[in-house]
C-alpha cells in the first residue's frame, strides 16, 4: 500500500468516526428537545410526575450527548448541541421554580454559558403564561411571584455585557424578555385595580343593603 493510500485511509477513518458521532448526536439532540417540550407541556397542565419523568429522560440523554462529543470540539459547539442544552435549561428552570420557587444557578448545569443565558431568555415566556393563568384565577399573589422571577432573570441578562457572538444573541433575548415583563406588569396592575374596584363595589352594595 502506498503512502498516499495509507494517508487516505487514515483520513477516511477519522472522518467516518466524526460523521458517525455527528449523526448520533443529531438524533440525541432532537430527542432531548422533544422530551423538554413535553416536560414543559405537562407542567403547564400541573402534571408534575410526568413532567419530571421527561425532564429526567432529557438529562440522561444530554449527559450522553456531552460524553460522545467531548473529544470532538467541532460537534461539541455545534448549533444543534447548544439548542439541546438551551431547551434543557429552559425546562429545568421551569420545573425547579415550580417545585422549589428558586431560580436555579448556572453552576448547577453542565452546559455552555450561552446555553444557560438563552434558556433564561426562553423560560421567561413560560413564566408569563403561568402569570396569566393565575390572573385568570384571580390569584394575584401567585401571578406576582412569576413576575418577580421574570424580573430577576432579566436582571441577570442585563448585567452580562458581552458580544452576541459568544452569548448566542443576548441582546435579542434581553429585549424580548423586557417586552414580556412590561406586558405582564401591565396585566397584573390592571388586575389589581379591577380587583380593588370589585371589592369597593361589593362593600358599597353591602352597605346599601
Amino acid at each position: 500500500m502506498s503512502n498516499i493510500d495509507k494517508n487516505l485511509d487514515s483520513l477516511i477513518f477519522s472522518f467516518d468516526s466524526i460523521n458517525k458521532i455527528r449523526e448520533e448526536s443529531l438524533t440525541i439532540s432532537r430527542e432531548i428537545i422533544r422530551d423538554c417540550s413535553k416536560s414543559i407541556r405537562y407542567l403547564h397542565r400541573n402534571e408534575r410526575k410526568e413532567s419530571e419523568e421527561y425532564l429526567s429522560r432529557a438529562e440522561n440523554k444530554l449527559n450522553k450527548l456531552k460524553l460522545i462529543t467531548k473529544e470532538v470540539p467541532e460537534i461539541n459547539y455545534a448549533g444543534y448541541v447548544i439548542d439541546a442544552e438551551r431547551e434543557f435549561v429552559e425546562a429545568s428552570l421551569f420545573f425547579i421554580f415550580e417545585t422549589k420557587y428558586v431560580l436555579e444557578s448556572y453552576e448547577n448545569f453542565k452546559v455552555h454559558p450561552s446555553s444557560y443565558v438563552q434558556g433564561i431568555g426562553d423560560v421567561i415566556g413560560e413564566w408569563r403564561r403561568k402569570a396569566l393563568e393565575n390572573l385568570r384565577k384571580l390569584d394575584l399573589t401567585s401571578a406576582e411571584k412569576y413576575l418577580e422571577v421574570m424580573e430577576d432573570s432579566l436582571e441577570i441578562l442585563n448585567e452580562l455585557d458581552y458580544p452576541d457572538a459568544i452569548t448566542g444573541g443576548l441582546r435579542r433575548y434581553a429585549d424580548n424578555a423586557r417586552a414580556l415583563i412590561e406586558r405582564t406588569r401591565a396585566d397584573l396592575t390592571n388586575a389589581i385595580i379591577n380587583e380593588s374596584l370589585r371589592k369597593d363595589l361589593s362593600k358599597l352594595t353591602k352597605d346599601e343593603l
